[in-house]
């Protein structure tokens, strides 16, 4: 199971290039009444967002495999953030009020995909 980045992920992640804005692909898989630990995650994390510049652009829940292999799990719920830069997860992730714990008590597995915008058009 995968809950919190290693050291080497961190590593890893900060030596990403800083390009621009990160979107941040979660996908969460719950414990046993983790849903309510998770959303009260969200409501104390929700102003530090803010205070960083980033956003909750999307939030849901799965409904099936459209393509994929037929046994795969799906996950609990799927959220995007958007931070300004990669520098602002960090300032999030270490933040001095920033309710780690109850993210850690809420999930089971996740993960998280760091992503930046590619112009499909152009």
């Amino acid at each position: 199971m995968h809950i919190n980045p290693t050291p080497e992920q961190q590593q890893q992640f900060m030596e990403m290039p800083d390009i621009g804005p990160l979107f941040m692909i979660n996908m969460l898989k719950f414990k046993t009444a983790g849903l309510s630990k998770y959303q009260a995650y969200i409501k104390a994390v929700a102003p530090l967002i803010v205070e960083v510049g980033a956003e909750l652009v999307w939030s849901g829940q799965p409904m099936g495999m459209l393509i994929g292999p037929h046994d795969a799990r799906l996950w609990d719920a799927v959220l995007i953030v958007k931070y300004p830069n990669k520098m602002a997860l960090a300032q999030l992730g270490g933040h001095p009020d920033y309710p780690g714990h109850l993210r850690t008590e809420a999930l089971a597995d996740s993960r998280l995909i760091a992503c930046t915008e590619m112009d499909f058009l152009s």
